[in-house]
């Protein structure tokens, strides 16, 4: 574990303070990581709380756990995610025209609609105005793609 961890109890206000210098403890742990015992006792949590945090960290995907031994025990090695910075990444041009003229940001029916509860009558499953602009959107594109020379023609 890192030397910079190690030290005194650190005083915590908040649940939203404490989730913020547990994730500052890892990320200072660089590549090395921190065992989930050690980040436990630093901040004075007991295993469950300590477990229920980091779960909480690594739902966000901003931690990984890799099961470990430590001092004869099995607990976690918590390590920061790496992230892809956007110039190592291929960048694309984000396209909206597919999504121009969607009903659902305008619908009344909105603050109802859900896909979760098959009885609910306002599901996009169910949404007969949904269907219509989906039917009119793709024969909107496939006019677009008629018109165009062979050469410039996407398939789908």
């Amino acid at each position: 574990m890192s030397s910079e961890i190690i030290g005194s109890k650190l005083s915590v206000r908040s649940k939203s303070d404490l989730i913020d210098k547990v994730f500052d403890a890892i990320t200072v742990s660089g590549e090395e990581g921190v065992f989930q015992t050690e980040l436990c006792k630093l901040f004075s949590l007991d295993s469950r709380d300590g477990s229920r945090l980091v779960g909480n960290l690594e739902k966000q995907s901003l931690i990984t756990r890799e099961k470990a031994l430590y001092r004869g025990r099995w607990t976690y090695k918590l390590v920061v995610k790496k992230t892809i910075s956007m110039d190592a990444e291929e960048q694309k041009p984000i396209d909206v025209s597919m999504v121009e003229g969607a009903p659902c940001l305008c619908c009344s029916y909105q603050h109802l609609c859900s896909n979760e509860d098959e009885s609910n009558q306002y599901s996009p499953a169910k949404c007969q105005i949904i269907e219509e602009w989906i039917v009119t959107s793709f024969d909107k594109f496939i006019l677009t793609q008629e018109e165009q020379p062979p050469s410039e023609q996407e398939f789908i």
